[in-house]
């Protein structure tokens, strides 16, 4: 812990009243065949505390006839809920009641503050900083499933300014905590709503200003064609493909580890423009290349055969209404991911004219590119979140107490 200020303190959890309470681990504690879909009783999983805080998107529930005869485990409003055993160290503020009762299971703890000494919403704050995640990185025990103990948690070093100046703290960080959650809530509109225009538009369901007229639908081998061009130069930068970034450059490093010889014998060129898509492991959606350079044999490369607009496929190839058709393609084939380029082929896709194509890309393009916006202003808001914590709750920068 840094060098806290005059009339600051440093103290353990358990030496400023913060109760430290388990989840009930008796005979008591229900079996999978008590837990329900719907109920009174609220039981946490681990799926329920997140690195956001609570999730309460899925649940289990138990009867109120058994939250009755377990002794431990309550939640009540202004506590605290950390998962000690696997994802340890997540913590969720109960500061607004959702459930007429809540427990946690086995793998949770719950602190409760005692308020004479420390200000809950401070406690929320100091558990979710570096302060706290320092101390259980060093003290958590276990390789295969890591594990936090209540006599652990009882040992974190909490600073402790004047309750004054913790509520005025806290007070301030909630500002930016308010401005976070209304930026992830704008972010998640911006993608259903994209979503939702890729759904109608690229079905064309939707139809811009000034188009009409009935689609064409080609099937996808008579829009593309499998190219495979090889022996190319081995300074060819090598690309890798996931769904998560699209195609992107490898390393040097990377490359030395694939193919320590330095040979590229049998992979293929791929140009800016080509899809890349991989047949033999296929998961879904194919990915479109800004970049030159080569790729594995496994993978297909695809060029257009006709005038498109590659944006307009971009995106077809990222939709719902896509990857339907891919899962259709892959019944009975095993493990239901593998299909071959002749499965592909006879795919249909939509043939909208160019123009459309183009109009409906430059509107796409456009939602992505104010998702990106907001996607930026998230990270910056919680960049500069982090340090204003790590000044505020250390005392290195003070407030001012009316």
């Amino acid at each position: 812990m840094v060098m806290l200020p005059e009339g600051w303190d440093c103290k353990n959890i358990n030496e400023i009243g913060i109760q430290v309470i388990d989840g009930d681990r008796g005979k008591n504690y229900p079996k999978d065949n008590e837990f329900q879909a719907t109920g009174s009783c609220l039981f946490l999983s681990a799926k329920n505390v997140t690195k956001a805080g609570f999730d309460f998107s899925l649940g289990q529930f138990i009867t109120s006839e058994k939250h009755k005869i377990l002794n431990k485990g309550a939640v009540e409003l202004g506590d605290i809920v950390i998962t000690t055993r696997g994802s340890i160290g997540h913590f969720a503020y109960y500061n607004q009641k959702k459930y007429q009762t809540i427990r946690i299971n086995s793998g949770m703890a719950i602190l409760r503050s005692n308020v004479n000494y420390i200000n809950p919403d401070f406690l929320y704050e100091v558990c979710r900083s570096q302060i706290i995640k320092t101390q259980i990185e060093k003290a958590s025990f276990g390789s295969a499933q890591p594990q936090l103990t209540i006599a652990i948690i009882k040992k974190f070093r909490i600073p402790l300014p004047p309750l004054s100046e913790q509520k005025k703290i806290a007070a301030i960080l909630s500002t930016w905590d308010r401005a976070i959650e209304g930026t992830e809530k704008l972010l998640a509109n911006s993608q259903q709503q994209k979503k939702a225009l890729m759904q109608q538009l690229l079905t064309g369901k939707k139809r811009l200003p000034g188009f009409s007229g009935k689609w064409l639908w080609k099937r996808s081998k008579e829009i593309f064609k499998s190219i495979s061009i090889k022996n190319n130069p081995m300074d060819c930068e090598l690309l890798s493909v996931t769904q998560d970034q699209g195609v992107v450059l490898r390393s040097l490093l990377e490359r030395r580890v694939v193919m320590p010889d330095g040979s590229v014998q049998g992979y293929k060129l791929v140009n800016p423009g080509n899809f890349i898509i991989s047949l033999r492991s296929f998961q879904g959606g194919l990915e479109y290349s800004y970049y030159r350079g080569l790729v594995s044999p496994a993978y297909t490369v695809l060029d257009n055969k006709i005038e498109i607009e590659n944006d307009f496929y971009k995106f077809y190839f990222k939709s719902y209404n896509f990857i339907g058709h891919l899962a259709v393609a892959t019944i009975g084939i095993r493990d239901g991911k593998q299909i071959s380029y002749q499965d592909f082929s006879f795919i249909k896709l939509p043939y909208p004219p160019l123009p459309e194509q183009q109009a409906i890309a430059a509107v796409l393009t456009t939602a992505d590119e104010e998702i990106t916006a907001i996607e930026s202003d998230l990270v910056r808001l919680r960049q500069e979140k982090k340090a204003l914590m790590q000044q505020l709750l250390t005392g290195k920068r003070r407030v001012t107490v009316d």
